[in-house]
């Protein structure tokens, strides 16, 4: 089975190093930070179709892991933003469709789209977009549905994990991590109540493996652990592995920051027979191994 990665950011990068012993895959994007550490890396310019004119794409997977606007974005000219990115993307999928892909992957939000919830949220309920990042996903998941292309939309909540670019402050775990290692104050930007769902890289690869191998199409689901934590008890955890202190600096957000979010993986397990493998605390563990070796 043939799998082509667009964007070799954090997430791309470590799909592709998880699953090329599952797969044919492929890395096409722009150079990167992490594209150097590839043996070879397909030059494409995603919002350029033309690009993609001379490439063979015949019944090749292709998941998209582009990131075009950050979760931390906050923009006065929303509307104008999003219908630049529908433009771009409806003649990217025309164009994929075109080409005879057999299935688009897309990475959505599930950490943002549905907004909070005090209860595990399905992938039935009814989208609650608050930030321009989740508006953003909301309409590509619209767009890539009425593309006529066969798709899978996985909703993502918190992964974390694997390799990251050297000093690259990306994801609350790393950063809290970093914060305490380092003896440096961690910028708290919501309550230390507000729940999340994390999981670890691995998790995540297997679960699109799965998908994958299970030949999923034309679907939502999410992907996570189904296991709430709250960030108070987060803190514990972290300084509890790495014997730190963690100091606290209280900021105020830019963008809507949701409360309680945890998805509910029903759906996911009964498609896949999905498990999620690495616990919070082993997948802390190797992250404060990974960071430790980093900052020596």
């Amino acid at each position: 089975m043939r799998v082509i990665f667009l964007g070799c950011g954090y997430l791309g990068y470590n799909l592709y190093t998880q699953l090329e012993d599952s797969f044919e895959v492929e890395m096409w994007g722009i150079d990167s930070p992490y594209s150097s550490r590839l043996k070879e890396i397909t030059h494409v310019d995603v919002y350029d179709p033309f690009s993609f004119s001379t490439k063979n794409l015949k019944d090749a997977i292709v998941i998209d892991t582009v990131a075009y606007i950050l979760s931390v974005d906050a923009r006065e000219d929303e509307e104008e933003i999003l219908t630049k990115l529908k433009e771009e993307y409806l003649s990217l999928l025309k164009t994929l469709k075109a080409c005879g892909i057999k299935k688009y992957v897309y990475f959505s939000s599930g950490g943002t789209v549905y907004g909070s919830s005090d209860e595990p949220i399905g992938e039935d309920v009814k989208l609650n977009p608050n930030s321009l990042y989740a508006k953003s996903k909301v309409m590509m998941e619209e767009v890539i549905q009425d593309s006529g292309l066969d798709y899978l939309i996985c909703r993502l909540s918190n992964p974390y994990g694997g390799y990251q670019i050297p000093g690259k402050k990306q994801g609350v775990i790393p950063i809290m991590i970093r914060s305490a290692l380092l003896g440096e104050p961690f910028p708290l930007y919501t309550e230390e109540d507000n729940v999340r769902d994390y999981f670890y890289i691995d998790d995540l690869a297997n679960a699109i493996r799965l998908l994958l191998k299970n030949e999923i199409k034309n679907d939502i689901v999410n992907i996570g652990s189904g296991t709430p934590t709250t960030l108070r008890e987060l803190v514990n955890i972290i300084e509890k592995i790495t014997q730190k202190k963690i100091q606290i600096e209280r900021k105020k957000s830019d963008v809507y920051v949701v409360a309680k979010n945890v998805l509910d993986i029903t759906k996911l397990k009964k498609l896949t027979g999905f498990k999620t493998t690495i616990s919070l605390e082993e997948g802390i563990h190797r992250e404060v191994y990974r960071i430790k070796e980093e900052l020596k």
